[in-house]
């Protein structure tokens, strides 16, 4: 076993040992359920469905089985009765029959062979058990914060901001109010001041030159506005 120089912070295992006891049920359910919500809800250090963090320290997020994280409180717990002040690593030297654990580096807690296996072999897995990134909530349409759906008409899932909306709103109530009928392009046809909005094709909604143009700088900006 390679000589470390650093000392483990007993204060480190005993706070791991206080929060599992004091931990709340969501955190324990960490994994569970809907993988897309949890992972929204915890970040992207939230684990895949049967897993949990292993908190060997408050900070270790590498995901392992409950019985697992169980075993790490344990053996944070027995730290102190498993080393051996005399031994040629100092302090931190373990009795015999038992190794540093290594969750991360400079953990000297006192473990058997097999858990320190174990650990390894959960470190090599972190990634792996990683839930996957929430899924936007509105599907491949979902806009990005800030923006809503326009709905021009209520297919119309180009993003823009809340005003743009309330305006297209707006203009979609006073639609019948701003035409001509005996103008050159049929019932269609707008009152003076008026033009079709186009916010998708055959849209002609009378509106504002300055709606209209508002309108074609939010269709061309449609892809940058939603979540990737």
């Amino acid at each position: 076993m390679k000589k470390q120089s650093k000392q483990f912070n007993l204060g480190h295992a005993a706070l791991a040992v206080r929060t599992l006891v004091l931990a709340s049920p969501l955190l324990l359910c960490l994994g569970s359920g809907n993988g897309s919500a949890a992972a929204a809800q915890y970040g992207p250090d939230t684990c895949a469905q049967g897993y949990v963090w292993r908190e060997t320290i408050p900070s270790d997020h590498v995901c392992v089985t409950p019985a697992t994280r169980q075993q790490a409180a344990y053996d944070n717990a027995r730290a102190g009765s498993r080393r051996n002040p005399n031994g040629n690593f100092g302090s931190d030297s373990c009795v015999n029959g038992y190794v540093w654990r290594e969750a991360f580096q400079n953990d000297h807690v006192c473990v058997t062979p097999k858990i320190r296996q174990q650990t390894r072999y959960d470190n090599a897995q972190a990634s792996a058990r990683i839930a996957p990134p929430a899924k936007p909530a509105f599907g491949p349409d979902t806009c990005l914060n800030g923006y809503v759906w326009r709905e021009a008409i209520p297919s119309d899932h180009v993003c823009v901001t809340p005003q743009v909306r309330q305006q297209t709103r707006d203009d979609n109530a006073q639609a019948a109010s701003r035409r001509d009928p005996n103008g050159a392009y049929g019932s269609n046809s707008c009152v003076s001041g008026y033009v079709w909005r186009e916010a998708f094709e055959s849209d002609a909604v009378c509106v504002t030159p300055q709606v209209r143009q508002q309108t074609r700088d939010d269709n061309a900006q449609a892809a940058a506005r939603r979540v990737q």
